[in-house]
């Protein structure tokens, strides 16, 4: 029987990351029956960084094992380990024979409880399953402006509830809050359901498949059915407050989102 030598070229692993904040992850296993393992730094911005690690230089080799793990927390002391939920990064790993792609080997959401493996080779795409729910407050802005803020780049996010809080001066008029979603030229409008008048502080709640109605024991509370609606990097949510005044003001405001990473 005549023997066939393995292809000669360099086998590699790259490893692709898209992470909300720095972070370390281990890449590991066997190939060849030999150990392997190389640390990865992410960015922090969720954008994408791209790393090849070599197996061989001279033969094909397929990883009999491998995993993809986040950098775990020493028991004896804190070693900035950063915890990581579900949606907030996001791990692919490809093998390579002579720079070139054979295969996507596994990609999913690493966790602090879950990493991903081949074999067997889990194929998850970044929008499957649950995001990372969060709060995310909004700037407070000047007397006489309005509250916004702008959803950064390289995410995508389901608005899951609100909360505002406008107090107003001593300016004769009433004042109607309104929330406007904009993505691109598109529009979604929540509009203002009561008067709100001069020198009084009053609070509003939107949540999805919320009932819109003011309090029935204190009418400084307000609530807003929020749509249900899905906004990417770049898209704004803010206030139209008609008959606004110089002294009014929006503080302490924050949202609830459930986010995913954009590829």
């Amino acid at each position: 029987m005549t023997q066939v030598e393995a292809p000669r070229g360099k086998t590699s692993l790259r490893l692709e990351t898209w992470s909300d904040t720095i972070r370390v992850l281990y890449l590991g296993g066997l190939a060849g029956n030999l150990p392997f393992s190389f640390d990865h730094v992410t960015k922090g911005d969720r954008s994408l960084k791209v790393e090849d690690f070599t197996l061989s230089e001279y033969n094909l080799v397929m990883p009999d094992i491998l995993s993809v793990q986040p950098k775990m927390p020493s028991i004896f002391a804190f070693n900035g380990v950063i915890p990581v939920r579900r949606g907030q990064c996001y791990a692919r790993v490809t093998l390579l024979f002579q720079g070139k792609q054979i295969g996507i080997l596994s990609s999913a959401y690493v966790t602090d409880g879950k990493g991903i493996t081949y074999p067997p080779g889990v194929h998850e795409g970044f929008t499957e399953g649950p995001g990372y729910v969060h709060n995310v407050p909004f700037a407070t802005p000047d007397e006489g402006a309005e509250a916004a803020y702008t959803v950064p780049d390289n995410v995508r996010w389901r608005v899951r509830g609100i909360y505002l809080k406008l107090d107003t001066d001593a300016t004769v008029a009433d004042r109607g809050v309104s929330v406007v979603f904009k993505s691109g030229p598109s529009k979604y409008a929540v509009p203002d359901v009561v008067a709100q008048t001069a020198s009084t502080s009053v609070r509003y709640y939107l949540s999805i498949n919320g009932e819109t109605r003011v309090g029935t024991l204190d009418p400084l509370v307000v609530a807003l059915k929020l749509p249900d609606i899905v906004l990417v990097g770049g898209d704004t949510i803010e206030t139209i407050t008609v008959g606004i005044a110089e002294g009014d003001w929006y503080w302490g405001s924050e949202m609830w989102v459930e986010e995913w990473i954009e590829e």
